[in-house]
């Protein structure tokens, strides 16, 4: 369930900010800008972190069963996490889009 609720936020809440009205609740409009960014870099962080650690795990599995190809294994992993490390680089890019486009 908390999830859920999390997900939603991290939703809806950068849309809140972008359809507040100009002339209306402009300290609104940029409070839910400065929490939707801090959401997206949080979210992103926590899930590419997550993401990072099953790679590695399953990194040191593979070479502990089969010391053989742990420098194949060992690329691949490296390919894998530059991948994941990208998406929180988007993440950043979203949150300062966010920041400081009016």
């Amino acid at each position: 369930m908390k999830k859920h609720l999390i997900a939603i936020l991290a939703l809806v809440l950068p849309a809140l900010a972008m359809a507040a009205e100009a002339g209306q609740g402009e300290t609104l409009k940029q409070g839910l800008m400065y929490l939707g960014a801090g959401l997206a870099i949080g979210l992103a962080a926590l899930g590419t972190g997550v993401g990072m650690g099953h790679a590695v795990r399953g990194t040191q599995e593979g070479v502990a069963r089969n010391p053989t190809v742990g420098g194949r294994l060992q690329t691949i992993m490296f390919i894998g996490l530059a991948f994941i490390e990208t998406l929180a680089l988007y993440a950043l890019l979203v949150a300062i889009i966010l920041l400081f486009v009016k």
